[in-house]
């Protein structure tokens, strides 16, 4: 199989850089993802360098030309901008640094969104929502993790097309009291407070702090793993609290994004957060702040709510967009 029928792919976020080799075989639509390794950004100064790294690992044989990198940002297929790094990406510099024909970025909820279409229910993802099914609706991809990824599927003349967005920095809209004092506090500390802001991996620990000095008890010192570690054995109150206070502000926010997106579709939660803690979701607030929109509620509740558990499914959408 010639190096054309391969590409190298990424998906590179503000903890970690998954890097693959995805391989197009004849008559198939889904690529296969082989030879993944993952990085950690903390260990690299940018995206060349870890590149580097990767390809260093490829035997000469194995090398492909051509690489596809979603990366956790604004992109253009030539320029892009790691947000929670400030790390720079230019598709010309990497070709050269790395002797490659052909470089192109996509935002890495685009990647997300692109492999929607391959992924099978129980291998892939579970639903935690029945919808009614609408093959012809929109389907929003959003999730947390360093950050809070956002894009939109939309089915366009048999095909899909995806739409990537910067919807984690859309303002946060409290919903309840207790957000509302949890948002007001932030914002005095940060001034725009936006969804992002609480839902991310250092959105945890702000929302376990202000718990902490909104009840008077718990550690609030804890790292956002420490966080969902102790929730998810029940034995830090603070931390149960924290945790649930989170997925009732995904659901909140999911089922807003879902208003907008008009995702009759339906909706997948991603990102590398919800995995690790979605044995407390049936016992959170995520499905029933989801609808609860006033007189969207109706609306809301015909659509269907999916948790993606593939661990390399980004991989999957840089290749194939």
């Amino acid at each position: 199989m010639s190096n054309t029928e391969t590409c190298i792919v990424a998906d590179i976020g503000g903890t970690n850089g998954r890097f693959g080799i995805a391989r197009f075989i004849e008559g198939d639509k889904k690529p296969h993802i082989e030879k993944v390794s993952v990085f950690p950004c903390a260990d690299s100064s940018g995206v060349s360098p870890m590149l580097g790294k990767y390809i260093g690992q490829l035997g000469v044989a194995d090398r492909p030309r051509m690489a596809r990198l979603a990366i956790a940002g604004p992109t253009t297929a030539r320029h892009g901008r790691l947000t929670n790094l400030g790390w720079q990406a230019d598709a010309g510099v990497l070709e050269a640094d790395h002797s490659l024909e052909s470089v192109k970025l996509l935002n890495d909820f685009g990647a997300l969104a692109g492999a929607c279409q391959f992924l099978e229910e129980g291998a892939d993802y579970i639903q935690l929502k029945k919808g009614v099914e609408d093959g012809k609706g929109p389907i929003s991809v959003m999730g947390p993790g360093t950050g809070f990824g956002v894009a939109l599927l939309v089915p366009m003349a048999g095909d899909w097309i995806t739409v990537p967005t910067e919807g984690g920095n859309m303002a946060f809209a409290p919903s309840t009291r207790l957000e509302h004092d949890l948002t007001e506090h932030l914002r005095a500390e940060m001034g725009h407070v936006s969804v992002e802001t609480f839902l991310c991996g250092e959105g945890i620990a702000r929302i376990h702090r202000f718990l902490v000095d909104y009840g008077g008890s718990g550690d609030r010192g804890l790292s956002p793993a420490e966080i969902t570690k102790l929730a998810g054995e029940g034995g830090a109150p603070s931390c149960t609290r924290a945790v649930q206070l989170f997925l009732s502000i995904v659901g909140s926010s999911a089922g807003n994004i879902a208003l907008a997106h008009g995702a009759t579709g339906g909706v997948f939660l991603g990102g590398g957060i919800l995995p690790k803690i979605m044995g407390m979701v049936p016992s959170s607030d995520l499905l029933r702040r989801f609808v609860a929109k006033g007189p969207m509620q109706p609306y809301l509740e015909r659509i269907s709510v999916n948790l993606i558990t593939a661990k390399y499914a980004a991989l999957i959408g840089s290749a194939v967009l």
